[in-house]
């Protein structure tokens, strides 16, 4: 007589997860369905896992996530002991790297002025004042974190998001703004007369060895970097310059220089009108919309002279890394030396400069405390209050949208346009004019209090700025900015003033 019914099978699983089943050959092919099973489970958490992984990437790239600083060593209560001191500083060496795009990419390289050539213009003399200044536990992390990699880009940017940077608490100090003199002082190490040299032979190569000869000089394409020291070389100031060939149209490499920089000084690839050539394609039509992820990409995918500061400021604060650094700079060099500042949390001084906050976010910079930042501008120079934009601009003409105003730290500014009746004009926003026509005055102008930038100062108010993995109906947007100001005709040579 033949039984029917079902036979139970027991399978039992252990404390790892693994499964225990009877030795009996009819369950083979069940088997083979848990194993499948357990399989599929597997690749559905690893898919969600990389799902998440690429949300994070994409919401760091879309919204601005910015490590905060940690500082472990800080006192409780910060009581400064040492005394305000004067020092003299003379022109010690002078940097350059050259531009990625430029005849000779890669270039790096470094000229020793002698005491004799640096002895022959005056020294600056600088007032410091006792401060909180701040060291990085690592420099070499954080250079490794925001330089670009001609291979990944800045694909490490979307690991910020846990990032903590830990810098060390140290009394030293500060330039003191506000004494004159000082203020001046830095401002005349920012003029292009104190290049000091003409030499071009006596470089030598801080990167591969290149065969120049005297044809190539240093007024090529890329950035540069001043280094003043005092007698005991315990502080050096660098004061950082773009070259007239990388930065104002002329050579070869002028117009992808251009391009490079509007990157990050302008609202939306420099996409000013049909007539420019913008430095990417993340707007639609011509309707001021801006795809911020895309924004975002093309800043990971490029070079920028933000990198060849950093280079320049790294080399330096290695090679003498008992000494107190800080930065200054003029115009774009001021911008490029406030953001390379805010990645170390150097004292910086600049004068004239376009505002970095914008770029500084898109950067996704350090934040979290003050930043030793101080910019000095007067309200007459369009591209200090960010109104050098338009067919009438000479930005325009010269092939920069410099379409930002709002700046990190604090701004120091001289009202000159409702105290004193100047016109806005670009030809004021040359350094010689501030140093001659307002910090040479001290009658007329005297030092302005600095202070944090307006809490109601936005970019780019005309743009709306949306993701293209949100709803429809997801976007962020500025409020309008005040109405542009009328600027004259530029001059004949509306760069001559850099």
């Amino acid at each position: 007589m033949r039984r029917t019914g079902i036979r139970i099978h027991i399978v039992r699983m252990t404390s790892t997860g693994r499964f225990l089943f009877p030795s009996s050959p009819t369950v083979l092919t069940m088997k083979k369905l848990i194993i499948s099973f357990q399989f599929i489970l597997f690749a559905l958490q690893c898919q969600g896992l990389a799902w998440q992984q690429q949300q994070a990437f994409a919401a760091f790239h879309s919204r601005p996530i910015r490590p905060q600083v940690v500082v472990r060593n800080r006192p409780e209560q910060v009581v400064m002991t040492s005394t305000p001191e004067t020092h003299a500083f003379t022109l010690k060496s002078i940097y350059h790297r050259a531009s990625p795009y430029g005849p000779i990419p890669g270039l790096f390289r470094a000229l020793d002025v002698p005491e004799i050539s640096a002895n022959s213009l005056p020294p600056l003399e600088v007032r410091t004042k006792p401060g909180e200044t701040f060291r990085p536990f690592s420099s070499e992390s954080i250079y490794d974190l925001y330089k670009y990699d001609p291979i990944y880009g800045r694909n490490q940017f979307h690991t910020m998001e846990q990032v903590n940077i830990d810098f060390e608490w140290k009394e030293g100090a500060l330039p003191d703004i506000a004494h004159r003199p000082t203020v001046t002082a830095l401002a005349m190490m920012t003029n292009n007369a104190y290049s000091a040299t003409d030499n071009d032979t006596d470089w030598y190569d801080l990167g591969a060895p290149w065969n120049l000869n005297s044809s190539f000089g240093w007024e090529s394409d890329g950035m540069r970097g001043h280094v003043f020291g005092n007698h005991d070389g315990s502080i050096l100031i660098i004061s950082i310059k773009g070259t007239s060939a990388g930065l104002w149209g002329g050579g070869q490499t002028g117009e992808k220089d251009k391009m490079n920089d509007n990157t990050l000084f302008s609202c939306c690839c420099a996409y000013v009108s049909r007539a420019w050539t913008p430095v990417c394609d993340c707007f639609q039509g011509n309707n001021y919309i801006c795809e911020t992820s895309c924004l975002q990409r093309s800043i990971g995918d490029n070079a920028l002279y933000y990198d060849q500061v950093m280079e320049i400021y790294k080399h330096v604060a290695d090679k003498y890394n008992s000494s107190q650094i800080w930065l200054t700079g003029h115009s774009l060099g001021g911008a490029l030396a406030s953001l390379v500042g805010q990645t170390f949390l150097v004292p910086t001084v600049t004068f004239e400069i376009p505002g970095e906050l914008l770029a500084a976010q898109r950067l996704h910079l350090p934040h979290g405390i003050e930043m030793p930042l101080w910019h000095f501008g007067h309200t007459a120079d369009p591209i200090f209050v960010g109104v050098c934009t338009g067919p009438s601009s000479s930005c325009w003409y010269g092939g920069f949208a410099m379409e930002t105003r709002c700046h990190t730290g604090k701004v120091c500014v001289w009202d000159t346009v409702n105290e004193h009746k100047w016109r806005v004009d670009i030809r004021s926003h040359r350094v010689q004019d501030v140093i001659e026509n307002i910090l040479k005055q001290e009658e007329t102008f005297p030092l302005p209090e600095c202070v944090p930038e307006d809490a109601s100062c936005n970019d780019c108010g005309l743009w709306e700025f949306v993701d293209e993995r949100d709803s429809p109906k997801s976007s962020s947007s500025s409020p309008t900015t005040s109405s542009k100001t009328v600027i004259p005709e530029p001059p004949t040579d509306p760069w001559g003033f850099v």
